[in-house]
Formats: structure tokens, sequence, C-alpha cells
């Protein structure tokens, strides 16, 4: 049987609303910088701007106009959503990648005109852009609303029997992280119009395509939401089978343990927990090099890390988010839904501390001068917070191992 993620945390017991997941801000403060002293020098570099899944621009003093979908709908907002609900999301589509192929094309030519070095990046985002941004993350939200609508009326259509119509053509498993994903580029045009740490321009001109690819375009509508007649190209024809040999194969699939019945989740479930693993003892190493002051021939130091460092903790959190958009394509035991819903809540607080991390650290030398104790105390929680997420339990995954037999070692 699927799981789903995302709507498949929805369902309540006995009812037919779905939970809605909200983001707590958190911010990190920025000082003023003041003369550098350290033991080691810090080059400051990031492959993005700023957070990836930047819940929370307040970092940059600003808000941020991107709306979480929720569940303050009646049934008849879910079947208007079914009727009507595709062009909507297929026009949020199309429209934020015209808007994106816009803004880069035109970034380049102020950038060429006037001569920009990367530094001055900030002057190609005018009010106009700001603007556009503005009005196509709300586009973005209603979309994101919709998608999220119709992937509740459809799996309530298929498990518990509401009497939706139009649900034939809608894979909730492939629509609902969809809607994330709409919200996600939302989030990532606004980080666009906020971004100060761009390196090079090509950094900043591939920001928002990169983003593109890999949040708004990495489901493809038609996969979620598609017409019937194409759905199948042509009949599938089973072959006959002999009532001896189908309890023959019916037999042999009673025996199979369940990790034999499901490698894929298997397979990705191992490497769900390696990765916590690897994630824990990355962020405990990297915890224990910041230093207090300390006194060396004469002379005050403090010892940090650059932003260049977290690179394996993102690396190992892109592994996580990846088996978990994976799994939406195949089928794993019931038991492991939660855990697998879990590690997605784990891979979000995960990487928003990253994030917040990694701005700490671009001015961490001045901000721990003008206060050693507490900008020390704000890097070390970051990394608490990641080693304690990192070991939260994924229920079921450990039943899922134990079927693995010896081969899980």
């Amino acid at each position: 049987m699927r799981w789903i993620i995302g709507i498949l945390a929805v369902v309540l017991i006995g009812g037919s609303y779905f939970l809605g997941m909200h983001a707590k801000s958190s911010q990190v403060k920025k000082e003023t910088p003041i003369t550098e002293s350290k033991t080691e020098k810090a080059k400051q570099k990031s492959d993005t701007p700023v957070a990836s899944d930047p819940r929370d621009l307040a970092s940059f003093g600003h808000g941020t106009n991107v709306e979480q979908t929720n569940n303050d709908f009646s049934p008849e907002d879910v079947q208007n959503a079914l009727d009507t609900g595709k062009p909507v999301v297929e026009k949020a589509i199309s429209s934020t990648t015209e808007l994106v192929n816009r803004i880069v094309k035109e970034q380049k030519k102020m950038k060429e005109t006037e001569q920009l070095r990367i530094k001055d990046f900030q002057k190609t985002v005018t009010q106009d852009v700001r603007d556009r941004v503005d009005a196509q993350v709300e586009i973005l939200n209603e979309a994101a609303q919709i998608a999220h609508m119709m992937a509740a009326g459809a799996y309530m259509a298929k498990n518990e029997d509401v009497p939706f119509t139009n649900v034939e053509n809608v894979i909730a498993e492939k629509l609902e992280p969809l809607s994330q994903n709409l919200l996600d580029m939302a989030y990532s045009l606004e980080t666009y119009t906020v971004a100060k740490s761009f390196e090079t321009w090509n950094e900043a001109e591939s920001y928002l395509p990169n983003r593109e690819e890999k949040s708004l375009l990495a489901i493809p509508i038609n996969e979620a939401i598609f017409n019937s007649s194409s759905i199948i190209d042509q009949p599938v024809i089973a072959e006959p089978v002999t009532e001896e040999g189908n309890t023959n194969n019916e037999s042999a699939i009673a025996d199979q343990t369940d990790a034999e019945k499901y490698p894929e989740a298997i397979t990705s479930v191992f490497k769900i927990s390696e990765a916590m693993n690897a994630i824990y003892v990355e962020a405990d190493e990297l915890q224990q090099k910041f230093t207090p002051y300390k006194k060396k021939d004469g002379f005050s130091q403090f010892e940090y890390i650059s932003v260049d460092d977290l690179k394996d903790l993102y690396k190992f959190d892109a592994t996580i988010a990846n088996e978990i958009t994976a799994s939406t394509h195949f089928e794993a035991p019931d038991y492991t839904t939660n855990g697998f819903t879990q590690a997605m809540e784990s891979h979000r607080i995960i990487i928003k501390e990253l994030d917040q991390l990694s701005l700490l650290l671009e001015d961490y030398p001045e901000d721990f001068q003008k206060d050693p104790d507490g900008t020390l105390m704000k890097a070390k929680s970051h990394f608490e917070r990641i080693k304690d997420t990192a070991q939260t339990e994924l229920p079921g995954f450990e039943k899922f191992f134990e079927t693995a037999g010896p081969e899980a070692n």
C-alpha cells in the first residue's frame, strides 16, 4: 500500500481533514562589523545566498508573504478545486518560469550596461522586480493551496469513500509534494530579492534557474494531474496463470520478509538512517572546533569554522531530502509511514539550522568580539539542535531493519 508524505501525514482518525504545517520563526542577530581577530581566516562561501528553505526572512530584516497551506476548507472548496484547479496550477508554474527568465535577462543587461560588480548585486533588484516577485508569490500561494485541496480530495475519495468527483486523474502522492514545491519556489523568489552573499555573477544568475529546476519543476504536473486518455497508451494483457502456478507464487510472496517485499524502501530507510548518523557525528566534530578567547604567546585568540566547512552536513541532509522525494515513487510497509514523515520534518529543521548557522558564520569574528559568550553560545546551540534532530526516533524504521536480517549489517 502506497504511503503518503505531506498529505501523508494528513488523515486524521475518523476525519477528512489534513494537518497543517507551520514554520516557527527565529532570528539571527547581525552586528556591525569591527576589527577582526582570529586564528584562522574563514572563507565565506555558500552554495546559495541564504536558506534553500528560508522560512524565516526575518533574519534579513524582512518578512515573508509566503503562506503555508492550511486545512481551513469545506467539501465545496475541495470539489471546486478538483473541478477547476489544474489550469490554476499550470498557470502558476508557467508564469513563474516566465518571471525567472525575465529577471535573469534583466539582471544580465543591467550588470553589463552599468558595469556592476557582484557586491552591487542588490542594485539589480529594483522596486519593479520586488513588486513582480510579491505578485508571483501570491499566485504561488493560491496554486499551492488549490493543489493541497485537490490532493486532499483525491486521498479522501480513495481511502475514506468521500464522494468527490473528478479525482480519477489526480495523484495525491505527487500532488501534495508538488504543492509544497510551489511554496519552496515562492521562498526562493523572496530569498533572491534580499540576497547579499553571492560571490560571482554566475552564482547570482544561476540561483533562480537552479531553484526552479529543484523545486518548481521537480515534479512534472502531468505526473500529478493527467488526463485519463493519456494514462494507458496500450492495453496491458496479462499472461494466463495456471492454478498451480498462482498458488506457488502466492506462497512465495507470503514467505517474503518486508525487506524482500519492499527492496526500494529498505534501501531508502538505510540511506536516511546512515545520513542522520553522519550528520550527528559531523555536527559534533564541528561544534568542538569553536573555542572561547584563549591566550597564546601573549595574544588573545579564538577558533571557529567557515561556511565551507558545513558542506558535508548539507550533503548528508540532501541525501535525506532526496530519499524522501524518491519514496513517493515506491511502496513501503504501513508502519514506516510515520518514520518517513518524521524524516521530512527532521530535514526541515536541519536545513533551517544550517542556513541560519551559515549566516552567523559570515560575520562571526566581528560578532564574537562584540559578544564573545553570546556569539559562541549561538553557534554551539545551532549544532546542538542539529544533533538532537539527527537523533530523533523514526517510527517503524527499526522494525523494518529487523526484517532485513543479517544483510542489514
